[in-house]
């Protein structure tokens, strides 16, 4: 029954950051400029990540809370005979796969094969920084013995969820349940890392708000660059027998 709770929190929590643009304001009159702002996507889709980051601060705050959660949740320990290997180490990617080849199946996305792809390496690098630059700060010992001090917070989860809310971006439009197939595996990935004794609940949630959070400031910035001059900019890559790179051209 814990498991089962844990898994409805950390997916209800983490859905909601499926939410698109689709909400419209009604009234044809003006909108006063604190209620827009609020109304804005950079508001809509800040609140899953910040929840995921206060729920997991509260954690680290509640004395024994860690320690607590850990022994109900843990069930798999990677160090002990019985393992069963959850595949959270390849699932992660999951729902980038998914994104490249449904799109190759024909359901447009929201952005270009170069567009998506060079917004889906700026999050992943982005967010593998964030993740690092805090285990190095953090230095917070592993469930499993201490065999490292890099367990705060989880790489594998925030991986997913860049991938998770990628997938959201391009083809949420579509369906809502693409998106939701989406964060559940990403929800996946997160609990089996805590399951095979790899991370905290706390590792998971900062994760899953590093992963979300990174990947939606990506768009809002390459969308807010290409709104400035969408027609006289066009990028391309460079692939050639003796080369590789970027094409970039600014049309004056």
């Amino acid at each position: 029954m814990r498991i089962t709770l844990f898994i409805f929190i950390l997916f209800l929590s983490t859905a909601i950051s499926a939410q698109t643009d689709s909400l419209k304001v009604s009234d044809s009159t003006a909108v006063k400029p604190h209620i827009a702002w609020l109304q804005s996507r950079y508001v809509k889709e800040s609140i899953a990540p910040l929840a995921l980051a206060a729920t997991s601060l509260t954690i680290m705050a509640i004395p024994d809370l860690k320690a607590n959660l850990q022994h109900s949740l843990m069930w798999n320990d990677q160090s002990k005979p019985g393992y069963i290997n959850l595949g959270d180490d390849y699932v992660r990617y999951a729902p980038t796969v998914a994104a490249y080849a449904l799109s190759f199946c024909g359901l447009k996305s929201q952005h270009r094969f170069i567009d998506k792809s060079i917004i889906l390496a700026v999050s992943y690098v982005a967010s593998d920084f964030v993740v690092h630059s805090t285990k190095n700060l953090t230095k917070e010992a592993r469930p499993d013995g201490g065999t490292t001090d890099y367990s705060f917070p989880s790489q594998h989860t925030a991986m997913a969820f860049v991938a998770a809310t990628f997938l959201d971006h391009e083809l949420g439009y579509i369906s809502p349940w693409i998106s939701v197939g989406g964060y559940a595996v990403a929800g996946y990935v997160g609990y089996a890392r805590i399951a095979r004794n790899a991370h905290f609940t706390n590792d998971v949630l900062m994760g899953a708000a590093v992963g979300i959070l990174v990947t939606n400031a990506t768009y809002w910035a390459y969308d807010g660059v290409m709104k400035l001059f969408p027609k006289n900019l066009s990028v391309s890559p460079i692939i050639a027998p003796q080369q590789t790179g970027l094409y970039v051209c600014y049309k004056f």
